[in-house]
């Protein structure tokens, strides 16, 4: 019967596409591989980092709160090489996703077939379990400085008020003191220094 082919026409299909021809009733999208093809990329593919150039969300229409998105990235290889991919993937509606400008995500990909998927475990920036690790690690580094210093104490110095010698004398005495402590970094007091001596 012509027309639309049923399950049992695959090799027909199959053969229209071996001559050149397209299943007219294929939607038009970016090939995505396989579930099985991303498995197997997750496990042997070779990691790399890429740059989102655009994201496009696929549809608003939606059973659930998952959505399509549609990414362009240029991935950079560890050998230096670019190329540019295409990706789709899905994310929760609020949730963490790259999005179109982000530089340094983490990929892998196919070195054969240049099939690439995102790779975020891990990243603190989309990966929620990553990110609430850091702030657990931050709100730990907050709690010992506390203690080592003193509630109430800043962690660095508050801005100076416009001082006369003898002020910025005491001020700088005091920023050694935190630099010494280990409350500043080398750069923290580098420019307080210089913002107090220009004072």
């Amino acid at each position: 019967m012509p027309g639309r082919p049923v399950a049992g026409d695959a090799g027909i299909v199959r053969r229209a596409q071996e001559v050149g021809g397209r299943d007219r009733h294929a939607p038009d999208r970016p090939e995505r591989p396989p579930m099985f093809g991303r498995r197997r990329i997750r496990r042997n593919g070779e990691r790399a980092l890429a740059r989102v150039l655009s994201c496009e969300k696929r549809s608003s229409k939606t059973t659930n709160e998952l959505r399509d998105y549609d990414y362009v990235l240029e991935v950079r290889t560890t050998g230096g090489e670019t190329f540019t991919a295409q990706v789709r993937d899905k994310f929760w509606m609020v949730g963490l996703r790259p999005a179109e400008g982000d530089e340094g995500v983490p990929v892998r990909f196919d070195a054969t077939s240049r099939e690439t998927i995102f790779d975020l475990e891990g990243d603190a920036r989309y990966d929620v379990k990553a990110m609430n690790a850091r702030s657990a690690e931050m709100k730990r580094e907050t709690r010992e400085r506390t203690e080592r210093f003193g509630p109430g104490s800043p962690v660095s110095p508050p801005p100076a008020p416009a001082a006369g010698p003898d002020d910025a004398l005491a001020q700088l005495e005091r920023l050694v003191r935190l630099r010494d402590a280990g409350a500043l970094t080398e750069e923290e007091f580098a420019s307080q220094k210089a913002r107090i001596l220009a004072g």
